[in-house]
Formats: C-alpha cells, structure tokens, sequence
C-alpha cells in the first residue's frame, strides 16, 4: 500500500510539472514577436489613418503607444497614446488604440511585458500623370 501512494504521489507530482510549462522570451525575441502581433492589425490601422486622410489629405505623424503584456494571457492591457511623442489627431490615436486593444501574444510569456511603440503616418505624393 505504501508503494501505491509514493507512485501515485510520483505520478501526481510529474503530471503536474508536465501541465504547468512556462514560456520566457529574451527581450529580443519578446520585441519581435510583440512587433509581428502589432503588424497583424495593420490593415485596419491603414483604414483608420485613410479615413483620416479624407478630411485632411496632408495629414501625417506620428501615433506612439505604450501598453502591457500581461504574463500568462499574453493579452495587450492599459494601450495608452504617449501625448507626449504623438503628433496626430486623437481621433487616429483612439483609432490605433482601439485596433491594439485585447490583443493576444500566443504563447503567453511568465513575465509582464511593459512595451511602447510608434505607428508613422505619411501621405503619398500625388502621382503626376
């Protein structure tokens, strides 16, 4: 009976180490995949800074962000412009913001990530026929 509950107690013990792995990026790999996750809402940042565009066809800056990654759901948390770096209208910046917001770094990270980064906007110029 006691070679039962040492085995089962054993069994538990690397079932548990085995269910409970845990991911921990290098700050560079951590930038990158954090980049490439930014870069998959693209085209619907594209989309705000277009509509932008249409009342303002010079319209160009800079919308920077910071935000978290929170450790164990990879979810980007607290988006926030820094006013301070942005030179955009809010209505862009809310745009931005909204398109980051929720989401996922997959696999999720056992660290908190705090992050900024910054979007540049620029017009084309006017093709010459």
């Amino acid at each position: 009976m006691k070679t039962f509950l040492k085995l089962a107690g054993l069994f538990t013990t690397t079932l548990i180490t085995v269910g409970c792995q845990f991911y921990a990026r290098a700050p560079e790999d951590y930038s990158k995949e954090t980049g490439a996750l930014l870069a998959s809402k693209n085209d619907e940042i594209k989309s705000c800074y277009d509509e932008v565009l249409k009342t303002d066809s010079k319209a160009e800056g800079i919308v920077a962000v910071t935000f978290k990654v929170e450790k164990k759901t990879g979810k980007i948390v607290d988006p926030a412009i820094d006013k301070e770096r942005t030179t955009v209208s809010d209505t862009l910046s809310a745009c931005v913001i909204n398109a980051i917001n929720g989401l996922t770094l997959d696999p999720p990270d056992q660290r908190d990530g705090l992050a900024s980064f910054e979007y540049e906007f620029k017009a084309n110029a006017p093709k010459q026929l």
